[in-house]
């Protein structure tokens, strides 16, 4: 309490105070409750990754998308298509070979 009461009275609380997940959540709704931008018709079959066997379950899975690269573009001021896209990468299983990292999809 003391150190949260600190931040407040210093600078005010930033998106680096705020834990990524309160953040991105809160912000995501924001995006859909403000109607800036829609999901389109076909980001109900698109994949976010080539490693991804399937697209995410979640319908809303966009505005939470781009929640989290605002909260990057924050964090890191210079970041572009290929820092954002080695961020939100993972892990490409190969069978028994060994497995290594990709990049997700840059166009959505």
């Amino acid at each position: 309490e003391d150190e949260l009461a600190k931040i407040n009275s210093h600078n005010g609380v930033t998106v680096k105070d705020v834990p990524a997940e309160d953040f991105i959540k809160a912000f995501s709704a924001f995006l859909k409750k403000s109607g800036k931008f829609k999901i389109p018709e076909w980001a109900i079959y698109y994949k976010t990754a080539c490693f991804k066997d399937l697209g995410p379950y979640d319908t809303d899975w966009l505005y939470v998308r781009a929640a989290a690269i605002a909260r990057q573009l924050y964090i890191r001021k210079a970041s572009g298509i290929t820092s954002l896209r080695d961020h939100f990468g993972g892990r490409q299983r190969r069978g028994v070979k060994k497995a290594h990292h990709r990049r997700a999809g840059g166009k959505c």
